[in-house]
C-alpha cells in the first residue's frame, strides 16, 4: 500500500513539474506574442517612450501634426538571433518585434525580450518592413516549409531562414531588391553557407574580440552572396602531364626492344 502511494505521488509530482515547467516557457517559442505580453509592450510604450519618440519624430517620419500617441503596435512577431556559443550558428529565440504603425503605415518597429524574467522594450528603431517581409513571405510558402525572422545586430543580420523539403536557405532584408519580402536569388544563401559565414566572422572576432574595450556591433557583416565556385584543375594538369612524359619514356622502350 506505501509503496504504491508513493508511486502515486511520485507520478502526480513529476507531472505537475512538466506542466509547471511547460507553463513557465510556453510563451517563449509562440510564433506571435499572447495578449498579455503585447498589452505589457504597449503599456511601457506609453509610459516611458511617447516623450522621447515625439522629440525626433521627424526621424521616423511624422510631420508636425502627428505624434506617437496615436500609433498602434502590429499584433507582433517572433525572431531569432545567433547562439552565443561561440562554436555554433544555430537560430535561438530573442524574442517578439513589433510594427509601429500610424494610419495603417509602418514608421518604426519595436524589439522586445524577457531577459531579465519579464517582457519589456529593449530598442526601438526608425527601421521598417522586417515584420511585413515575413508575412509576406510566410503566406507564400509551399506546404511543409517553415520560417523564422532573424535579426541579430552582432552581426548586421536583418533575413528570414526558410526550412523545407528544398533545404534550408536564408534570406537577406537588407538587400535593396528584398523590401518586398520576394525571394530574389541574389540576396539568398544556403544554410550551410551562411553557417560557414558566421563561423569565419566569430573566429575572427575570437582574434580580436573588442577595440578599445567595446565590441563591435554589427561589424565584419555577413555577405549575402555565394561563394564562387572555384574548379580545381590540378589533378587534370598532372594528368596530362603524366601523359605528355610517358610518350617518350615509350617511345624509347620500343626502340630498345626493336633494337635486341
Amino acid at each position: 500500500m506505501k509503496k504504491k502511494w508513493f508511486f502515486s505521488s511520485f507520478l502526480i509530482f513529476n507531472l505537475l513539474l512538466f506542466n509547471f515547467n511547460n507553463f513557465i516557457f510556453a510563451d517563449s517559442y509562440e510564433p506571435a506574442p499572447n495578449e498579455q505580453i503585447k498589452t505589457t509592450i504597449q503599456n511601457e510604450f506609453k509610459l516611458k517612450y511617447l516623450n522621447s519618440l515625439n522629440s525626433v519624430k521627424s526621424e521616423y517620419g511624422l510631420d508636425g501634426k502627428e505624434n506617437f500617441e496615436n500609433v498602434q503596435l502590429s499584433s507582433g512577431t517572433a525572431y531569432y538571433k545567433i547562439s552565443d556559443n561561440a562554436n555554433s550558428s544555430e537560430l535561438v529565440f530573442a524574442g517578439y518585434i513589433f510594427s509601429i504603425k500610424l494610419n495603417n503605415i509602418d514608421v518604426g518597429t519595436i524589439y522586445s525580450n524577457n531577459d531579465s524574467g519579464s517582457w519589456e522594450i529593449f530598442n526601438i528603431t526608425s527601421n521598417i518592413n522586417n515584420e511585413q517581409s515575413f508575412l509576406a513571405t510566410q503566406s507564400s510558402l509551399k506546404e511543409g516549409e517553415d520560417i523564422k525572422l532573424v535579426s541579430d545586430v552582432r552581426y548586421g543580420i536583418d533575413a528570414l531562414y526558410i526550412h523545407g523539403i528544398a533545404g534550408e536557405r536564408v534570406i537577406d532584408l537588407n538587400s535593396n531588391n528584398a523590401t518586398s519580402g520576394s525571394l530574389h536569388a541574389e540576396n539568398t544563401i544556403s544554410k550551410s553557407v551562411f553557417d560557414e559565414k558566421i563561423k569565419n566572422i566569430k573566429e575572427k572576432r575570437a582574434a580580436s574580440p573588442t577595440k578599445n574595450g567595446v565590441l563591435e556591433m554589427g561589424a565584419g557583416q555577413v555577405n549575402f552572396t555565394e561563394p564562387e565556385a572555384t574548379s580545381n584543375n590540378l589533378p587534370v594538369i598532372l594528368f596530362l602531364f603524366g601523359v605528355i612524359l610517358v610518350i617518350p619514356v615509350l617511345f624509347v622502350l620500343t626502340l630498345i626492344l626493336r633494337l635486341h
